[in-house]
C-alpha cells in the first residue's frame, strides 16, 4: 500500500459513502447558509485596522515575558525550542543565516538565537527583519510568538523506555494553564485590553491550536484567559454579550488543548467555564461547542464514557428540538456533536447507530454547503469522512478505516486545520496496526503525521500510546524510523 495514495489526494468523483447512503459530492460553492454569522466568528474575523499598531507594543511585552518563562522551563527540562515559521520564511527567500545576518548588520549567532527562541529581536531590529523577509510587523510578531518543540539531534538514545507515567504529555505543557485555573484570588491589575485586542488574542490561540502549534497555544492561554476575564468583568450594555462570547471562546481553546493531551479533568473544568460564559452571552452555538468539549473531557476520564455519551445525546436532542436552521454556527456545532456521537457509539460496539449518526452529520454538512471552520469546529463534508475513519478505528473495523482512507482528500479542508490533517494519519497508523500488524506502514503514517505537524505525535495521547505499543515489539530492521521518532516524542530516556 502506497502511503501518499492513502490520504491528501483527490479520489474518484463518484465516491461511495462510508456510512450507507450516497451523499452528493461536496461542493466548493457557498451553501444556502454561507453568509457570515453575526457573533463571535464575525468578531474574530474583522479586517485589521489602525488599532493593530496600538496593540502591538503591549502584546509584544506580554509575549516577551511568556517566552522568558517558557525558556526557563525548557532549560530545566532539556526541551529545545524552535521558531519554525521564522526559519521557513528565511529559507523560502533563499537566505542562509549568514546572508540574513549580513543584511541586518548582526552576527550569524544572533540570527541563530532568534530562530531557536533563545532571545528576542530588539525593537529597533524588528522593522529591519520584517523588511528583509518581506512581511509586516504584525506577521513578524506572529512568527516570534509561534514557538514549538525541536528535537535534540545529538542526544544519545537509551535502550530502556520510560515508565508508564511518561506516556502522558510532558507536564510543563499545561502547567501555566493549571496554575491560572487554580488561582482563585484576585490577580494583580493588568493593563486593560480593548474588545478588539482580546478578540485578536483569542483568535490567535485558536489558530495556533488548529495549526498544531500546541506549545505556543499553551504558553499564551493563561494571559488570554486573564484578558478575556477582565474584559467580561468590566463590560456593560451592548459590549457585555461580545465580551462573554470571547471568554467562552477562550475557555473552549483551553479545553481543546487539555483534551488533546489527555488531561480530562482540566478539559472538563474549562468546558464548564466556557458553558457558563456562553449562557451569559445567550449564545446557543457556543454553548453547544462547550458541551462538545465537556464530552471530550469526560471521554479522557476512566469510567465516564457513558456520561460523555449522555451529554452529547442531550445536546443533539436540544438542538434538534429547535427545528431546522440555516445559521452556519449552529449547523457546525450541531454537526460536530453528531460526529462525536458517531465515534462514541462506534467505540461501544454499535456500528449501525454510528452509521446513522454519520449519515445525519453528512446531511448537516450538505446543508452547510462546503468545508468550513465556524466556531473552530472544522465541520463540513470532508470532516464527516475523517470521522468515518475514526469511527471505524474505534469500532475495530480496520479494513473499513483503511478503505475510507484511500478516498479521503484532506486538501479540501481549510488551510489552518493542520492538526486535523495530521490526526488522519494517527488514525490510519492505528488501523494498519490493528489490521495486518504491519509495523513499518504504521510507523510511516506516524512519520507522515509528524511531517505535517511536528508536535502532533509528541502531544497527542493517541499517538504516544501507539508509539508505546510499537516500541514494545520493536524490530529495528523493519522499522528504522521508530526509535528516532520515539526520541523526538520524548518517550526514550
Amino acid at each position: 500500500m502506497s502511503l501518499p495514495r492513502l490520504v491528501g489526494h483527490r479520489g474518484g468523483r463518484g465516491r461511495r459513502s462510508p456510512f450507507g447512503s450516497t451523499p452528493p459530492e461536496p461542493s466548493t460553492r457557498p451553501g444556502p447558509c454561507a453568509q457570515p454569522r453575526r457573533g463571535v466568528d464575525q468578531e474574530l474575523q474583522r479586517p485589521r485596522g489602525r488599532c493593530d499598531a496600538e496593540m502591538r507594543r503591549p502584546r509584544t511585552r506580554a509575549v516577551d515575558g511568556l517566552l522568558l518563562q517558557w525558556r526557563r522551563i525548557g532549560g530545566r527540562s532539556g526541551v529545545a525550542l524552535k521558531r519554525h515559521r521564522l526559519c521557513q520564511r528565511r529559507k523560502a527567500l533563499g537566505y542562509s543565516q549568514e546572508r540574513l545576518a549580513g543584511i541586518l548588520g548582526v552576527e550569524r549567532s544572533t540570527v541563530v538565537r532568534w530562530e531557536n527562541a533563545e532571545t528576542d529581536p530588539q525593537p529597533w531590529h524588528r522593522a529591519r527583519i520584517a523588511s528583509a523577509l518581506g512581511i509586516t510587523l504584525e506577521q513578524l510578531d506572529d512568527m516570534l510568538v509561534d514557538v514549538s518543540v525541536a528535537a535534540h539531534r545529538g542526544q544519545a538514545m537509551a535502550d530502556e523506555i520510560r515508565g508508564p507515567a511518561s506516556s502522558a504529555t510532558p507536564p510543563e505543557l499545561l502547567s501555566g494553564l493549571r496554575a491560572y485555573l487554580t488561582n482563585y484570588l484576585t490577580t494583580p491589575a493588568r493593563p486593560a485590553q480593548s474588545l478588539v485586542e482580546v478578540r485578536r488574542s483569542v483568535a490567535r490561540v485558536h489558530h495556533l491550536y488548529q495549526r498544531a502549534s500546541y506549545t505556543s497555544a499553551a504558553r499564551l492561554l493563561p494571559d488570554v484567559l486573564g484578558q478575556a476575564t477582565e474584559l467580561s468583568s468590566r463590560s456593560a450594555g451592548l459590549h457585555r454579550g461580545s465580551a462573554f462570547r470571547l471568554l467562552a471562546a477562550a475557555y473552549i481553546a483551553a479545553s481543546k488543548l487539555a483534551a488533546k493531551v489527555g488531561d480530562g479533568d482540566t478539559a472538563l473544568l474549562t468546558a464548564d467555564r466556557a458553558s457558563t460564559a456562553a449562557r451569559l452571552a445567550d449564545d446557543q452555538a457556543l454553548a453547544a461547542v462547550a458541551a462538545y468539549q465537556a464530552a471530550c473531557g469526560l471521554m479522557r476520564l476512566p469510567g465516564r464514557a457513558p456520561e460523555a455519551e449522555q451529554v452529547v445525546r442531550d445536546s443533539i436532542e436540544r438542538l434538534a428540538a429547535d427545528g431546522p436552521t440555516r445559521d452556519p454556527g449552529l449547523l457546525s456545532a450541531h454537526g460536530a456533536l453528531v460526529l462525536l456521537a458517531a465515534v462514541l457509539t462506534a467505540g461501544q460496539g454499535n456500528p449501525k447507530e454510528a452509521a446513522h449518526f454519520l449519515a445525519r452529520a453528512d446531511g448537516l454538512a450538505t446543508t452547510l454547503g462546503a468545508d468550513g471552520n465556524r466556531l473552530w469546529t472544522g465541520f463540513g463534508p470532508t470532516n464527516v469522512v475523517i470521522h468515518a475513519v475514526s469511527a471505524a478505528v474505534r469500532a475495530g473495523n480496520s479494513e473499513q478505516a483503511l478503505e475510507i482512507g484511500t478516498r479521503l482528500d484532506t486538501s479540501r479542508l481549510p488551510t489552518v486545520l493542520v492538526g486535523r490533517r495530521a490526526q488522519v494519519h494517527v488514525d490510519l497508523a492505528a488501523a494498519v496496526l490493528m489490521s495486518s500488524g504491519d509495523r513499518s506502514v504504521s510507523v510511516l503514517h506516524l512519520l507522515e503525521a509528524e511531517r505535517i505537524a511536528a508536535e502532533v505525535v509528541r502531544t497527542n495521547v493517541q499517538g504516544r500510546t501507539l508509539l508505546f505499543n510499537l516500541l514494545a515489539k520493536e524490530r529495528r530492521v523493519a522499522t528504522p524510523g521508530l526509535r528516532p521518532l520515539a526520541e523526538r516524542a520524548g518517550l526514550l530516556a
